[in-house]
């Protein structure tokens, strides 16, 4: 039987980035369900990095902008292109809530200070298909980037690899016990092979299926809500004037400030969502055709055109705890069971600074200082804070 220091299981971006960090310094193995890592969640988000985004929860907002450095200057070698394209952000608003508007910014403006209130006349030009009703002031924040994500994927599959890591795929975990400390996780192909593996310590990544994953180790489950959302490509809508042109590429993305809905440019169509948020069992999740029809409403409204023909749908699932924060830590059930769930839609955006958080509980270490100066503790991604009733599993 192969043995490892550590198994981690889910090969989500989460997954990849601790895996990333601790085969520098370990042995690792690597389980995927699916035929390729980031299948779910990671391969179907919007993908973006605003720091600002889930400021208002301590954890998120320590690793989201102890990221930063890394998205901007990733490490010699890890990708061949940036990893980030500036984008921007429009929180916008229609005629009858500007007021409420005006009152989100001067709350949000006391955790991002550099978020601009503009006018009208600067909303028309950064976003000229808006139409009237949405073409009021808006909040803008300067500080939001699209995310390559299939180059931070990649990036940390070649680095793993490089540093020794065992990364298997179709790969469906069917059992997880622990004997002298030590845990072996046995598993079974998409071919019906059966493998087992050990490590004193699992690390448990599953996504969705993290619950799933603690009840087959015998501990008692999180609470973790799998939230479907769905989302919707159409074309770029044409300028009423047929001398103009839009190059929707250079849009930044527009997010209505109650989050009803979200649009944002991609690969010169626009992505919509009508930020829906529907529990469900884990699972290949699948576009919900009334929310799609919820988001082209939206952008029916935000543009003031009908939209008649839907490019593609999809879906993804967004896991949360009770609080909404990420859950990092060992479990104070059972020896070397490193809970790393929970990280909603901030996954991609924290990852740099979440693996190397994860890596330093793990190893034992103190939370590394740039996280921690950032105002991170480690009780706030501790698992045991779901253990109080509120976000424990059936």
């Amino acid at each position: 039987m192969a043995a490892y220091d550590y198994i981690i299981i889910g090969g989500g971006i989460t997954g990849l980035s601790v895996g990333y960090q601790l085969s520098k310094h370990a042995t690792v193995l690597l389980l995927e369900q699916e035929s390729h890592p980031g299948y779910h969640a990671t391969g179907r988000s919007a993908a973006v990095f605003s720091p600002f985004h889930g400021c208002d929860r301590p954890a998120l907002f320590s690793l989201s902008n102890a990221s930063s450095d890394f998205f901007h200057q990733p490490p010699q070698g890890f990708c061949e292109h940036p990893l980030l394209k500036h984008r921007g952000v429009l929180m916008i608003a229609e005629k009858d809530k500007q007021t409420q508007l005006k009152a989100a910014y001067n709350k949000l403006l006391t955790l991002v200070p550099d978020l601009k209130f503009i006018n009208q006349e600067s909303v028309k030009e950064k976003l000229p298909a808006l139409c009237n009703e949405y073409n009021q002031n808006a909040i803008y924040d300067d500080n939001v980037y699209d995310v390559d994500v299939h180059a931070l994927q990649e990036g940390y599959l070649k680095s793993m690899r490089k540093q020794g890591a065992v990364i298997k795929t179709n790969q469906r975990v069917d059992q997880v016990t622990q004997k002298d400390n030590l845990w072996t996780v046995s598993t079974v192909s998409s071919t019906n092979e059966q493998e087992s593996f050990q490590a004193p310590v699992v690390i448990n990544a599953a996504g969705a299926w993290a619950d799933s994953i603690a009840k087959m180790a015998g501990l008692t489950p999180l609470g973790i809500q799998p939230l479907r959302r769905s989302a919707m490509l159409i074309d770029t809508p044409k300028p009423k004037n047929a001398a103009q042109t839009y190059q929707s590429d250079e849009w930044p993305m527009a997010v209505e400030f109650e989050e009803n809905f979200y649009i944002k440019p991609d690969a010169g169509c626009l992505l919509i969502s009508a930020a829906d948020e529907t529990l469900s069992p884990p699972c290949d999740a699948q576009p919900d055709e009334l929310e799609v029809a919820y988001a082209a409403h939206y952008a029916e409204q935000a543009f003031g055109i009908p939209i008649r023909k839907v490019n593609h749908s999809w879906a993804g699932l967004r896991t949360f705890v009770e609080d909404r924060s990420p859950v990092i830590g060992y479990s104070d059930e059972k020896k070397g069971f490193f809970w790393l769930a929970g990280v909603g839609g901030y996954g991609i955006q924290t990852s740099p600074a979440t693996g190397r958080y994860a890596a330093a509980l793990v190893m034992g270490q103190d939370v590394p200082k740039d996280i921690s100066d950032l105002g991170m503790d480690k009780t706030f991604t501790s698992p045991a804070r779901c253990h109080d009733g509120v976000n424990k599993g059936d």
